[in-house]
């Protein structure tokens, strides 16, 4: 069984939510503050048993739009939908079931007038008015509809087990040190643990039997009692002994530490351990005793905030993989990390972002249907650490190569003040012209955000080469996604002639070491000027080459840059698609 659909209404930066997940492990990408977190708390208000009653007495500030106050009518409404193809073998879900496969829960936080019709109103509305009741099943999300369903108590969702795991657990007091660490959990859950705890007994009592044959062991011990009778008298104080183990079997386990042994014989204190290597230990050993303890027909749902916390790339990506691999768990997993995003199973990676009415929503960009299968393959090959920054973007500019990701935010900088960076907007190069996976991303009921392709125009092009500029113009969307193509190649485009932005072009030459190879291009284009296209590609994509070159050139471009009509038109769409305030130099 797993989460399959989750409906959020009215909380906290979700207006209507909705998301869908698939079985499995689930990777939940997006930029700061967008409610990565609201959403796990969501769950938690629906599923966690370890929640308090007052937990989800809800605040003024847990509504929608930060209101002043409410009014008899508002709501926060969270409702979970689950399947399994053997739901009926589920025996305590039967309260909950919505269909043959389904399940559902939901989380209402309402008026008490909502739940009880002769509740009584007084003069104004307080947050003491609302409370929150849980109901089973159900396939309407109408306020009234769900209030005539039965609601439920937290004991009826016995065989749901939710487990969150927060970006600020302390890994080094929760390891070990009492029955309740994670090493007295993970020992216990072992298959053979209680056969395993009477050994674990009979070497600790053989090592307190010869402990209290020192003789200073008792002496101690009676140190200790009489200094207490000395604080406290004799009605206060009480006898004492020590001992490795008490007369409590669990007790046993709580002895076991965990220590980092770098060679044979040297146990050194786990607390000495970097962050990263704590965080490893924490989570195999949760994980671990997760895996060993599952039972049958329960479902095992697992939250993780942000585990990439203080591992190296390499290491998140061995994290990850390992995280995959659980069969008894859905593992929820929330990150800023692009390593993880570029390394997710296609069907498991789900974005929170914003549209341009400022509402949360969600895409996975490997749902069905969105691309073609050797679409997919390609956006997924292509997904490197750099390039999935794009899911974690709030508009987007495709462009063919390296050479206008040089050139484009230096010019977005200089000529309209505009830092893209600042502002969350990516420059995505994509090196080709086959831009329809990049471009169907962002359609109408994808990521809806800004985003605008940069082309290279179809002038002297092929019919393969201009076919690409009208295929992606095709999956353009009105007002925010548009495709802008010039007439010629970048460098043509930006310099047409000899007198356009020739300050900029011969200080480039003179810059890489070329100041000659400036000088024949003027000579031999003089008497002809149509050879100038041609003899300056010679020489930026062949003498220096093109990447080289913008590097160089957008360190020369300053206001007075004449900037070609298809990339102001790109940069502008994005501005105002931004509601951006700008200044033209």
């Amino acid at each position: 069984m797993h989460i399959k659909h989750i409906t959020i209404q009215n909380f906290r930066n979700f207006k209507n939510f909705e998301i869908d997940f698939s079985e499995g492990f689930q990777t939940i990408i997006g930029e700061n503050n967008i409610g990565k977190s609201n959403l796990y708390w969501a769950i938690r208000l629906v599923l966690d048993k370890n929640l308090s009653y007052n937990s989800r007495n809800l605040e003024l500030k847990d509504f929608h739009g930060f209101r002043n106050k409410l009014n008899i009518d508002d709501y926060i409404l969270v409702s979970i939908e689950m399947f399994s193809k053997k739901l009926s073998e589920f025996p305590t879900f039967h309260a909950l079931k919505t269909s043959d496969d389904t399940a559902r829960v939901t989380f209402l936080f309402a008026h008490k007038l909502k739940f009880n019709s002769e509740f009584e109103i007084g003069e104004t509305i307080e947050m003491s008015d609302f409370r929150w009741q849980l109901f089973g099943g159900g396939n309407s999300l109408k306020i009234d509809d769900i209030l005539q369903l039965t609601s439920i108590r937290m004991s009826d969702l016995e065989g749901i087990n939710l487990y969150y795991l927060n970006a600020f657990r302390n890994t080094s007091t929760d390891l070990h040190g009492s029955t309740k660490s994670l090493l007295s959990k993970f020992c216990i859950s072992r298959e053979n643990s209680d056969g395993e705890l009477q050994e674990v007994k009979d070497i600790l009592r053989k090592s307190s039997d010869s402990l209290n044959e020192l003789s200073f062991i008792p002496k101690i011990a009676s140190n200790i009692e009489e200094k207490g009778k000395n604080i406290a008298g004799d009605y206060f104080s009480f006898p004492i002994s020590l001992s490795f183990i008490s007369n409590y079997d669990i007790d046993a386990w709580s002895q076991l530490n965990v220590y980092y042994n770098p060679t044979d014989g040297v146990n050194i204190p786990i607390q000495t351990l970097g962050l990263g290597q704590k965080n490893i230990l924490y989570l195999s050993l949760f994980i671990a005793e997760l895996e060993n303890s599952s039972s049958d027909f329960e479902i095992n749902i697992l939250l993780i905030e942000e585990p990439e916390a203080h591992l190296h790339p390499q290491l998140q990506k061995v994290l990850f993989s390992n995280l995959n691999q659980l069969k008894t768990t859905q593992v929820f997993l929330s990150s800023h990390s692009t390593h993880i995003a570029s390394d997710c199973e296609y069907k498991n990676l789900n974005i929170l972002y914003l549209n341009l009415l400022k509402e949360v929503k969600s895409f996975s960009p490997f749902k069905e249907n969105l691309l073609l299968d050797r679409e997919r393959l390609l956006l997924k090959r292509y997904l490197d650490a750099t390039r999935s920054e794009i899911f974690f973007s709030s508009a987007i500019i495709y462009v063919e190569g390296v050479s206008e990701q040089f050139i484009i935010p230096i010019i977005a900088k200089e000529k309209y003040n505009i830092d893209l960076t600042e502002h969350n907007i990516s420059i995505v190069p994509i090196h080709s012209r086959f831009f329809d996976p990049y471009l169907k991303l962002v359609n109408d009921n994808n990521l809806e955000i800004p985003a605008v392709a940069i082309i290279d125009g179809d002038l002297h092009l092929t019919d393969e080469e201009s076919s690409f500029i009208a295929t992606a113009k095709k999956l353009e969307v009105e007002n925010r996604v548009i495709v802008c193509e010039g007439t010629n190649t970048l460098e043509i485009d930006i310099f047409p002639n000899p007198d356009t932005n020739s300050k900029y072009l011969e200080q480039c030459f003179i810059n890489l070491g070329h100041p000659i190879s400036y000088q024949n291009l003027l000579e031999i284009t003089k008497s002809n000027k149509d050879l100038w296209q041609t003899e300056l590609l010679k020489r930026i994509d062949g003498t220096i080459k093109k990447g080289r070159f913008a590097q160089e050139l957008s360190l020369l471009i300053d206001k007075d840059f004449i900037v070609p009509p298809y990339i102001e038109r790109a940069i502008k769409h994005i501005i105002s698609c931004k509601k951006l305030q700008y200044g033209l130099s």
